[in-house]
Order: C-alpha cells, then structure tokens, then sequence
C-alpha cells in the first residue's frame, strides 16, 4: 500500500517539475490533447477529438488561373496591283504583224521593218508640247528597238493621212495603248471611237470610249 501511494507521489512530483510548455504545441495549447491542421503543425484542442478541433481558417493558396488573351494577328491586306492589259492575240480581219522595232518616233509612233504604226485611239504630246520626252521615254522603256512586238491593224481605220497603220501594240505581252493611257502620258481620241475596232475594250471606255 506504501509503495503505491510513494509511486502515485513520485509521478505527481515529476509531472510538477516539467515546464507547461514541454507538453504544449502552441501557447496556451492543453498539455495533453491537440490536433492535427492542415498546415501539419498543431492547434490546440479541447479533448482530443477532431469535432471539437477549431477549423482552419486561412484559405488555401491557389495557383493564378487568368487566362491570357492572345492580340488577335491582323493580316494586312493585299496591295490592288496596277491595271495591266494583257494581250496574246489580235482580233478581226485586218493584219496581225510579229516584227521587231526598228525605231520609236514618239510616243505614239512606231517603225518596224515594213511599216510605219500610229497608234489607235492613243494620242502623246508632240515633240513641242511638255510631256513629249516622258512619253517617248516611257514607249522605249515598254517596247525598246529590237525587242519584237504584235501589231493588230485597226479593223476600222486601217490607215492614216499619213499612210501610216493604224493599230494596236503589244509590247511583252502588254497593250502599249493602254499603258501610256493607265501611266497618264496619253489621251484618248474621243473622235475616232466610232471608227476604231478598239473602241469597245475595257481600256478604250475607261478613258472615254
């Protein structure tokens, strides 16, 4: 009986002894119970059971989720590309003449081997009028000597007063009327549109046909 009552005294006296902190997790934690967190540290608790624990309050860190617009790509549009008449064949019944130029005159003016070619419908400054070296220049550049062209006589009009054909001129594929009008070195010959086989094309009525 002494020997119990000397043990019983003996813990009481150990447990008196020991700080209140060497049990306790936290200031003011109980000695004996506490519980497990969220954080894996501890929270005081009343008797130990997890209904009793205190909930953990501070929120949870969460990984932004702002969804990042990406600037929408504007295309740029495509650039409208010069008017270019193309032409491959010559039309009606009048002559269809492949040569190579042997001379420019002017603007409106071409030799090739056998004949002299006057432009239809397309008429350039003369050589006293301002403009007349551009448009020479801009008919040697299209259509230099020696490079080989397309002569379609003028259905209509065949010759001039002058004796020269009357007709439209391919240069590389590209009508030699229509481009000294299209580049603003010409003007149109409002007067012959009804005698000219021409009169009817795209670039005849664009330029007042």
């Amino acid at each position: 009986m002494y020997k119990i009552l000397a043990i019983i005294l003996a813990l009481a006296l150990f447990t008196l002894a020991i700080p209140d902190d060497a049990f306790a997790h936290q200031n003011g934690c109980h000695r004996w119970h506490s519980c497990p967190s969220d954080t894996g540290s501890y929270v005081c608790g009343d008797l130990g059971y997890d209904t009793y624990c205190p909930k953990n309050t501070t929120p949870k860190y969460e990984p932004s989720k702002e969804t990042k617009v990406q600037p929408k790509k504007i295309e740029p549009k495509p650039a409208m590309p010069a008017t270019s008449y193309k032409t491959t064949t010559c039309t009606g019944n009048a002559l269809c003449i492949t040569d190579k130029v042997t001379k420019i005159v002017d603007g409106d003016t071409i030799y090739i081997k056998n004949y002299k070619i006057r432009l239809s419908l397309t008429n350039t400054p003369e050589k006293s009028q301002a403009g007349f070296n551009e448009a020479k220049s801009f008919t040697q550049n299209m259509c230099p000597v020696d490079s080989t062209i397309v002569v379609d006589q003028d259905d209509k009009q065949k010759t001039d007063s002058y004796g020269r054909m009357i007709g439209k001129v391919t240069c590389s594929g590209k009508n030699l009327n229509a481009e000294l009008l299209e580049n603003g070195y010409a003007t149109i010959l409002k007067q012959y549109c009804k005698k000219s086989e021409f009169a009817s094309e795209d670039w005849a009525k664009k330029f007042g046909c």
